[in-house]
């Protein structure tokens, strides 16, 4: 798995096509966006991949003094992809174990977006990770 996380003021985002049956976006702010990439390894160790990412992501939030977790699925990090049912599931696993303590929003997976945002200056606030 690879996380490349940012620590943002505000992030947009929409989907690429307007239709009743998409979801319509959002805006949020003071949160951690976690671009998540599942690689297809992690198929066989999901249980210590979403420890792993979840860990990763309290400690990131924790140091940017924020509650506010944006997790999407961003299959671009790495030439090594899981399908996207194991992708999708281990995105929303990760969610439930963190939403016990954070406010966490997933954004809709399956979809083209449209993004923007406005990202922190501090070496904290850009992150990457390779679980």
């Amino acid at each position: 798995m690879k996380l490349l996380m940012f620590h943002v003021k505000e992030f947009w985002y929409k989907p690429d096509i307007d239709s009743a049956d998409i979801s319509k976006g959002n805006t949020m702010t003071n949160a951690i966006v976690a671009f998540v990439h599942v690689e297809e390894g992690d198929k066989t160790r999901k249980e210590e991949i979403i420890k792993k990412a979840a860990g990763n992501l309290k400690w990131l939030a924790n140091k940017n003094k924020t509650d506010n977790i944006i997790l999407h699925s961003f299959a671009h990090l790495a030439s090594s992809k899981a399908d996207p049912e194991t992708a999708n599931e281990i995105i929303l696993k990760i969610g439930e174990k963190l939403e016990k303590t954070l406010n966490i929003h997933i954004v809709p997976f399956g979809q083209f977006y449209e993004f923007s945002m406005h990202v922190n200056g501090p070496s904290l606030a850009k992150v990457f990770k390779d679980l």
